[in-house]
């Protein structure tokens, strides 16, 4: 019994550790101001250095046309930073970012940690389940060399494998027990 409950102690940390590094991530831009709607989706993979810069080739640049901006994604953390004199999401009527396809299936993301210097950019504007995650932006004034940055917390999806056989060792052992 005791070799059993040090093993499903050990279940948790068997997992392997969550990193964006590799991985394909989806980075949506949705914009709506009046008649006009954006929608722009990127697919990029997360390595050393910014994977979106604008000006540049990216959808995302099509709508983000201030001075530079750019998106850099390390293991746990997106980072967005805009160098120039400042713009505003005002009286825009919608403008979100979204990231979508964090992580594998062996994490969720259970927690987003906040840094900033855009003033009114809270917790309350992000949103965040399993694998993808957005940033309310409007009505925002982001000044001159803004950034945000998401720290994000994950937590391991247990392995169906892995489950049956600790539930299938309970089993087994509280049969034993009876006898």
């Amino acid at each position: 019994m005791k070799k059993l409950l040090a093993v499903a102690a050990l279940l948790p940390t068997l997992a392997s550790a969550s990193s964006l590094l590799d991985s394909t991530v989806n980075v949506h831009y949705h914009f709506v101001d009046g008649p006009q709607t954006l929608n722009t989706l990127d697919k990029v993979v997360v390595g050393a250095g910014a994977e979106l810069s604008c000006p540049g080739g990216a959808d995302l640049c099509n709508v983000l046309t201030s001075p530079t901006q750019s998106l850099d994604f390390s293991a746990n953390a997106i980072r967005y930073d805009y160098g120039g004199v400042g713009t505003n999401f005002l009286d825009v009527q919608h403008s979100r970012f979204q990231f979508t396809s964090l992580y594998d299936d062996a994490s969720v993301i259970t927690g987003v940690q906040l840094s900033t210097n855009i003033s009114g950019l809270d917790a309350s504007r992000i949103s965040f389940g399993g694998h993808q995650l957005q940033v309310d932006m409007h009505g925002l004034q982001v000044g001159a060399d803004a950034y945000f940055q998401l720290n994000l917390v994950t937590a391991p999806v247990p392995e169906p494998t892995s489950a049956a056989l600790l539930l299938g060792g309970l089993a087994l052992l509280t049969a034993r027990r009876r006898r």
